[in-house]
Protein backbone atom coordinates (compact mmCIF):
# COMPACT_ATOMS: atom_id res chain seq x y z
CA UNK A 1 0.00 0.00 0.00
CA UNK A 2 1.42 3.36 -0.96
CA UNK A 3 1.00 6.42 1.27
CA UNK A 4 -0.11 9.67 -0.20
CA UNK A 5 2.73 11.76 1.25
CA UNK A 6 1.56 14.92 -0.42
CA UNK A 7 -1.88 14.80 1.19
CA UNK A 8 -0.44 13.81 4.59
CA UNK A 9 2.05 16.69 4.51
CA UNK A 10 -0.72 19.13 3.80
CA UNK A 11 -2.76 17.76 6.71
CA UNK A 12 0.24 17.97 9.11
CA UNK A 13 1.00 21.52 8.08
CA UNK A 14 -2.65 22.40 8.61
CA UNK A 15 -2.61 21.03 12.16
CA UNK A 16 0.57 22.92 12.99
CA UNK A 17 -0.83 26.13 11.60
CA UNK A 18 -4.03 25.64 13.61
CA UNK A 19 -2.00 25.07 16.80
CA UNK A 20 0.11 28.15 16.17
CA UNK A 21 -3.01 30.17 15.49
CA UNK A 22 -4.62 28.89 18.70
CA UNK A 23 -1.53 29.82 20.75
CA UNK A 24 -1.43 33.23 19.12
CA UNK A 25 -5.11 33.88 19.75
CA UNK A 26 -4.79 32.58 23.34
CA UNK A 27 -1.89 34.88 24.03
CA UNK A 28 -3.77 37.76 22.54
CA UNK A 29 -6.91 36.96 24.48
CA UNK A 30 -5.18 35.77 27.67
CA UNK A 31 -1.53 36.95 27.65
CA UNK A 32 1.17 35.91 30.17
CA UNK A 33 1.75 38.31 33.02
CA UNK A 34 3.64 38.60 36.32
CA UNK A 35 2.29 39.24 39.79
CA UNK A 36 3.88 39.72 43.23
CA UNK A 37 2.13 38.38 46.33
CA UNK A 38 2.91 38.50 50.06
CA UNK A 39 2.77 34.90 51.27
CA UNK A 40 2.60 33.97 54.96
CA UNK A 41 5.77 32.11 55.96
CA UNK A 42 5.40 29.01 58.12
CA UNK A 43 7.90 26.61 59.68
CA UNK A 44 7.81 22.85 59.86
CA UNK A 45 9.89 20.13 61.44
CA UNK A 46 10.83 21.94 64.66
CA UNK A 47 10.74 19.72 67.74
CA UNK A 48 8.48 20.83 70.62
CA UNK A 49 11.53 21.24 72.88
CA UNK A 50 12.95 24.00 70.69
CA UNK A 51 11.82 27.40 69.46
CA UNK A 52 12.81 30.19 67.08
CA UNK A 53 14.17 33.18 68.98
CA UNK A 54 15.08 35.56 66.18
CA UNK A 55 15.03 36.07 62.42
CA UNK A 56 11.71 34.48 61.39
CA UNK A 57 9.84 36.89 59.02
CA UNK A 58 6.04 36.79 58.90
CA UNK A 59 5.85 36.96 55.11
CA UNK A 60 7.88 36.50 51.94
CA UNK A 61 7.31 38.15 48.55
CA UNK A 62 6.75 35.72 45.68
CA UNK A 63 6.84 36.84 42.04
CA UNK A 64 5.02 34.42 39.71
CA UNK A 65 4.28 34.29 36.00
CA UNK A 66 1.09 32.96 34.37
CA UNK A 67 -1.73 33.91 32.09
CA UNK A 68 -4.11 36.73 32.88
CA UNK A 69 -7.06 34.60 33.93
CA UNK A 70 -4.95 32.57 36.34
CA UNK A 71 -3.35 35.59 37.95
CA UNK A 72 -6.65 37.41 38.29
CA UNK A 73 -8.19 34.54 40.25
CA UNK A 74 -5.39 33.60 42.69
CA UNK A 75 -5.03 34.75 46.29
CA UNK A 76 -2.11 34.49 48.78
CA UNK A 77 -3.97 31.59 50.43
CA UNK A 78 -3.42 29.54 47.24
CA UNK A 79 0.33 29.53 47.95
CA UNK A 80 2.37 27.81 50.62
CA UNK A 81 5.74 29.12 51.86
CA UNK A 82 7.62 27.08 54.45
CA UNK A 83 11.01 26.64 56.09
CA UNK A 84 11.94 23.08 56.99
CA UNK A 85 13.65 23.16 60.41
CA UNK A 86 14.09 19.40 60.71
CA UNK A 87 17.80 19.86 60.07
CA UNK A 88 18.18 22.94 62.25
CA UNK A 89 20.54 23.12 65.23
CA UNK A 90 20.70 25.28 68.36
CA UNK A 91 22.29 28.58 67.39
CA UNK A 92 22.39 30.38 64.03
CA UNK A 93 20.86 28.74 60.96
CA UNK A 94 20.51 29.70 57.28
CA UNK A 95 17.69 27.80 55.58
CA UNK A 96 15.98 28.08 52.16
CA UNK A 97 12.37 29.21 51.69
CA UNK A 98 10.29 26.60 49.85
CA UNK A 99 7.23 27.81 47.92
CA UNK A 100 4.39 25.73 46.43
CA UNK A 101 2.29 27.43 43.72
CA UNK A 102 -0.96 26.54 41.92
CA UNK A 103 -0.70 24.41 38.77
CA UNK A 104 0.11 26.44 35.69
CA UNK A 105 2.06 29.18 37.49
CA UNK A 106 5.82 29.51 37.59
CA UNK A 107 7.87 31.14 40.36
CA UNK A 108 10.15 33.87 39.07
CA UNK A 109 11.57 35.08 42.38
CA UNK A 110 11.28 34.61 46.15
CA UNK A 111 12.32 37.43 48.46
CA UNK A 112 14.05 36.46 50.66
CA UNK A 113 15.20 33.14 49.20
CA UNK A 114 16.93 32.21 52.48
CA UNK A 115 16.19 33.06 56.09
CA UNK A 116 18.81 33.58 58.82
CA UNK A 117 17.31 32.62 62.16
CA UNK A 118 18.26 31.51 65.68
CA UNK A 119 17.07 28.33 67.37
CA UNK A 120 17.23 27.72 71.13
CA UNK A 121 16.07 25.03 73.52
CA UNK A 122 12.78 25.60 75.33
CA UNK A 123 13.38 25.71 79.10
CA UNK A 124 10.96 25.88 82.03
CA UNK A 125 11.96 26.22 85.68
CA UNK A 126 10.64 27.39 89.03
CA UNK A 127 11.94 30.77 90.23
CA UNK A 128 11.24 32.50 93.58
CA UNK A 129 9.27 35.74 93.79
CA UNK A 130 10.86 38.71 95.54
CA UNK A 131 8.43 41.29 96.91
CA UNK A 132 9.73 44.85 96.59
CA UNK A 133 8.08 47.58 98.68
CA UNK A 134 7.61 51.02 97.12
CA UNK A 135 7.19 54.08 99.33
CA UNK A 136 6.66 54.27 103.10
CA UNK A 137 3.65 53.94 105.41
CA UNK A 138 2.15 56.90 107.22
CA UNK A 139 4.45 58.19 110.01
CA UNK A 140 3.84 56.14 113.14
CA UNK A 141 3.35 52.93 111.14
CA UNK A 142 5.76 50.33 109.90
CA UNK A 143 5.59 47.66 107.19
CA UNK A 144 6.63 44.20 108.30
CA UNK A 145 7.98 41.34 106.20
CA UNK A 146 5.67 40.70 103.22
CA UNK A 147 4.22 37.31 102.34
CA UNK A 148 3.64 36.07 98.79
CA UNK A 149 1.35 33.32 97.51
CA UNK A 150 2.67 31.42 95.64
CA UNK A 151 6.28 31.97 96.60
CA UNK A 152 7.61 30.64 93.28
CA UNK A 153 6.38 30.90 89.68
CA UNK A 154 7.16 28.94 86.53
CA UNK A 155 9.28 30.75 83.94
CA UNK A 156 9.21 29.37 80.39
CA UNK A 157 11.19 30.50 77.37
CA UNK A 158 14.51 30.27 75.52
CA UNK A 159 17.24 28.65 77.59
CA UNK A 160 19.66 31.55 77.05
CA UNK A 161 17.11 33.87 78.70
CA UNK A 162 15.58 31.66 81.40
CA UNK A 163 18.99 30.59 82.68
CA UNK A 164 19.92 34.21 83.40
CA UNK A 165 16.92 34.77 85.71
CA UNK A 166 17.43 34.13 89.43
CA UNK A 167 14.26 35.81 90.70
CA UNK A 168 11.10 37.58 89.58
CA UNK A 169 9.74 40.68 91.27
CA UNK A 170 6.37 41.81 92.59
CA UNK A 171 6.27 45.53 93.45
CA UNK A 172 3.79 46.70 96.11
CA UNK A 173 3.10 50.38 96.79
CA UNK A 174 2.81 50.97 100.56
CA UNK A 175 2.81 54.78 100.40
CA UNK A 176 0.80 56.26 103.32
CA UNK A 177 -0.48 52.82 104.39
CA UNK A 178 -2.11 52.59 107.84
CA UNK A 179 -3.38 49.01 107.62
CA UNK A 180 -2.44 45.65 106.16
CA UNK A 181 -2.17 45.50 102.37
CA UNK A 182 -3.57 42.37 100.69
CA UNK A 183 -3.73 42.57 96.91
CA UNK A 184 -2.93 40.76 93.64
CA UNK A 185 0.31 41.93 92.06
CA UNK A 186 1.67 41.29 88.57
CA UNK A 187 5.13 39.73 88.63
CA UNK A 188 7.87 40.64 86.18
CA UNK A 189 11.15 39.04 85.15
CA UNK A 190 14.43 40.82 84.60
CA UNK A 191 14.31 40.09 80.85
CA UNK A 192 11.67 40.19 78.12
CA UNK A 193 10.73 37.22 75.98
CA UNK A 194 9.71 34.74 78.69
CA UNK A 195 6.29 33.64 79.98
CA UNK A 196 5.43 33.59 83.70
CA UNK A 197 2.89 31.25 85.24
CA UNK A 198 1.12 32.47 87.22
CA UNK A 199 1.62 36.02 86.04
CA UNK A 200 -0.14 37.42 89.14
CA UNK A 201 0.54 36.56 92.80
CA UNK A 202 -1.24 37.53 96.01
CA UNK A 203 0.89 39.67 98.32
CA UNK A 204 0.17 40.50 101.95
CA UNK A 205 2.14 43.29 103.66
CA UNK A 206 1.36 43.62 107.40
CA UNK A 207 1.30 47.25 108.55
CA UNK A 208 1.34 48.02 112.28
CA UNK A 209 1.56 51.01 114.57
CA UNK A 210 4.91 51.88 116.11
CA UNK A 211 3.35 53.98 118.88
CA UNK A 212 4.69 51.65 121.57
CA UNK A 213 8.44 51.19 121.98
CA UNK A 214 10.91 50.17 124.65
CA UNK A 215 14.68 50.05 125.09
CA UNK A 216 16.05 46.67 126.22
CA UNK A 217 19.58 45.30 126.72
CA UNK A 218 21.17 42.90 124.22
CA UNK A 219 22.36 39.49 125.37
CA UNK A 220 24.89 37.71 123.11
CA UNK A 221 24.08 34.02 122.56
CA UNK A 222 27.17 31.81 122.25
CA UNK A 223 27.43 28.18 121.19
CA UNK A 224 30.42 25.87 120.75
CA UNK A 225 33.78 25.44 122.48
CA UNK A 226 36.93 27.56 122.03
CA UNK A 227 40.23 25.98 120.98
CA UNK A 228 42.00 23.83 123.58
CA UNK A 229 43.51 25.97 126.34
CA UNK A 230 41.37 29.03 125.55
CA UNK A 231 38.31 30.49 127.26
CA UNK A 232 35.84 33.30 126.62
CA UNK A 233 36.50 35.81 129.40
CA UNK A 234 33.78 38.26 128.39
CA UNK A 235 31.27 39.08 125.67
CA UNK A 236 29.26 42.24 125.08
CA UNK A 237 27.48 44.03 122.26
CA UNK A 238 27.80 47.47 120.76
CA UNK A 239 25.33 49.06 121.12
CA UNK A 240 24.48 47.40 124.38
CA UNK A 241 20.76 48.01 124.01
CA UNK A 242 18.22 48.42 121.21
CA UNK A 243 14.78 49.92 120.82
CA UNK A 244 11.92 47.54 120.10
CA UNK A 245 8.52 48.41 118.63
CA UNK A 246 5.24 46.59 118.91
CA UNK A 247 1.94 46.24 120.77
CA UNK A 248 2.08 47.26 124.41
CA UNK A 249 1.00 43.83 125.62
CA UNK A 250 4.02 42.32 123.85
CA UNK A 251 6.84 44.74 124.59
CA UNK A 252 5.86 45.10 128.24
CA UNK A 253 6.88 41.45 128.72
CA UNK A 254 10.23 41.76 126.98
CA UNK A 255 13.16 42.59 129.29
CA UNK A 256 16.10 41.69 127.06
CA UNK A 257 16.74 40.56 123.53
CA UNK A 258 19.20 37.90 122.43
CA UNK A 259 21.37 37.81 119.36
CA UNK A 260 21.35 35.00 116.85
CA UNK A 261 23.66 32.13 117.88
CA UNK A 262 27.38 32.88 117.58
CA UNK A 263 29.54 29.82 116.91
CA UNK A 264 32.86 29.93 118.83
CA UNK A 265 34.14 26.45 117.97
CA UNK A 266 37.99 26.44 117.93
CA UNK A 267 38.23 30.19 118.50
CA UNK A 268 41.69 31.17 119.73
CA UNK A 269 41.69 34.98 119.47
CA UNK A 270 39.52 38.01 120.17
CA UNK A 271 36.63 38.48 117.73
CA UNK A 272 34.19 41.17 116.63
CA UNK A 273 31.14 39.75 114.85
CA UNK A 274 28.22 41.61 113.30
CA UNK A 275 25.10 39.62 114.12
CA UNK A 276 21.32 39.95 113.79
CA UNK A 277 18.93 39.95 116.72
CA UNK A 278 16.83 36.86 117.42
CA UNK A 279 13.18 37.44 116.46
CA UNK A 280 10.50 37.68 119.14
CA UNK A 281 6.89 36.94 118.24
CA UNK A 282 4.85 40.13 118.10
CA UNK A 283 7.82 42.52 117.91
CA UNK A 284 7.38 44.66 114.81
CA UNK A 285 10.80 46.22 114.49
CA UNK A 286 14.23 46.58 116.10
CA UNK A 287 16.37 49.68 115.95
CA UNK A 288 19.06 48.80 115.11
CA UNK A 289 18.40 45.33 113.70
CA UNK A 290 22.04 44.22 114.04
CA UNK A 291 24.80 44.72 116.62
CA UNK A 292 28.54 44.08 116.87
CA UNK A 293 29.40 41.44 119.45
CA UNK A 294 32.88 41.61 121.03
CA UNK A 295 34.37 38.36 122.32
CA UNK A 296 37.47 38.48 124.55
CA UNK A 297 39.40 35.21 124.39
CA UNK A 298 42.05 34.27 127.01
CA UNK A 299 44.81 31.71 126.85
CA UNK A 300 44.64 29.76 130.12
CA UNK A 301 48.40 29.16 130.14
CA UNK A 302 49.03 32.90 130.36
CA UNK A 303 46.73 33.30 133.32
CA UNK A 304 48.43 30.78 135.57
CA UNK A 305 49.96 32.19 138.76
CA UNK A 306 53.32 33.79 138.00
CA UNK A 307 56.44 32.42 139.94
CA UNK A 308 57.80 34.25 143.03
CA UNK A 309 60.83 36.21 141.81
CA UNK A 310 61.16 38.59 144.77
CA UNK A 311 64.17 36.69 146.23
CA UNK A 312 62.40 36.17 149.56
CA UNK A 313 62.72 32.75 151.07
CA UNK A 314 59.50 31.31 152.38
CA UNK A 315 59.52 30.88 156.13
CA UNK A 316 59.87 27.39 157.47
CA UNK A 317 56.81 26.09 159.14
Amino acid sequence: MQLNWQNNSIKLISVLLALILWIFVSNEQNPSRERVLNISLKQTGLDNNFLITDGMPENVKVRVIGNKSQLDNITPEDFKAVIDLAGGVIGENTLPVQVSVPLGLRVVRINPEQVHLSIDSLVEKKIPVKVSLKGSPTPGYIAMAPECRPEVVSVRGPGKLVNTISQVTAVVDITSAIKDIDEPVTVSASVAGVALNPAVVQVVVPVASTSFSKTVPVKPQITGTPAFGFTISSSYSEPGSVQIFGPAEVINNVYEISTELIDIDNVDKNLVINVSLAPIAGIIDYQPGQVDVYLEVNNEKHTEEAPNNSGAVPAEP
